[in-house]
């Protein structure tokens, strides 16, 4: 098992952040950012063309990562990008290089990146992608066996229960019945959007991680607020704070929420 996964098994409030691979080859300032955080925080979730933007490889980010600042990562992948055959492929390589904690998604729509002209994949759906790791860890993908099992800590995201009403709960299964061992939800506002998880009837079955997002700009003080009562509240196994416009943000959060 992980780190990321004890922490959860054992009750702890979990802290990830979430980092963007470069859009490049330079890996210096992610060493930087994620070198002071990985201490810190109980997982490192490493993105995959966020907002359907091409970014660096995930896979190498991962490792190079785990290699370089000692992190525990989360690797996102996106079934937008990749056919079973290549998302195998990236599950295989992952493991390969250490990576024990998975973030399966779905992915944005490629007309909301700045390449809106290129053609998605979706050969798997996030649920199907959540049952090939489940084969994986059994030494099989879609076509037989493999000669190694590759095991990993399988994660999926979840939509606010509110928008729109019932489809959290029908993701939510579903992921949860394909192998899905944590819910990191969207970005959240009040601790009433997570309570709404909470109270869905295979909520107790699985650990539910809050996410909270904090803008270039804005004002730090609300974010820590909700998160201090998330954490008390108990409805929530952590949060995950990403601040895509201005990372180096993240290392303000993590200190003042430790």
């Amino acid at each position: 098992m992980s780190k990321f996964s004890d922490a959860l098994a054992g009750g702890k409030f979990v802290i990830t952040v979430e980092v963007d691979p470069p859009r490049g080859t330079a890996l210096g300032e992610l060493d930087t950012l994620v070198g002071g955080l990985s201490s810190k925080v109980d997982a490192v979730v490493i993105s995959d063309n966020r907002s359907a933007v091409a970014r660096m490889s995930p896979v190498l980010a991962a490792h190079h990562l785990i290699k370089h600042a000692q992190a525990e990562v989360i690797l996102t992948l996106t079934c937008r990008d990749r056919n079973r055959l290549a998302l195998t492929s990236e599950m295989l390589a992952a493991a390969a290089g250490g990576v024990e904690n998975l973030l399966l998604v779905s992915g944005d729509f490629v007309t909301l990146g700045d390449q809106p002209g290129s053609r998605p994949v979706y050969d798997l759906d996030s649920v199907q992608a959540l049952i090939l790791a489940s084969l994986l860890a059994q030494g099989r993908d879609f076509a037989g066996e493999i000669s190694e099992a590759a095991s990993f800590f399988a994660g999926a995201s979840l939509p606010k229960a509110t928008e729109p009403p019932g489809l959290a709960g029908i993701k939510f299964s579903k992921k949860l019945k394909a192998g899905a061992g944590y819910f990191m939800t969207q970005p959240v506002e009040s601790a009433a959007e997570i309570e709404a998880l909470a109270n869905l009837p295979m909520a107790a079955e699985t650990k539910i991680i809050a996410g909270l997002e904090l803008g270039a700009e804005e004002e730090a003080g609300p974010l820590l607020d909700l998160a201090q009562e998330l954490k008390s509240g108990g409805k929530a196994a952590g949060v995950h704070l990403a601040c895509p416009e201005a990372p180096q943000r993240l290392t303000e959060l993590v200190d003042k929420l430790s």
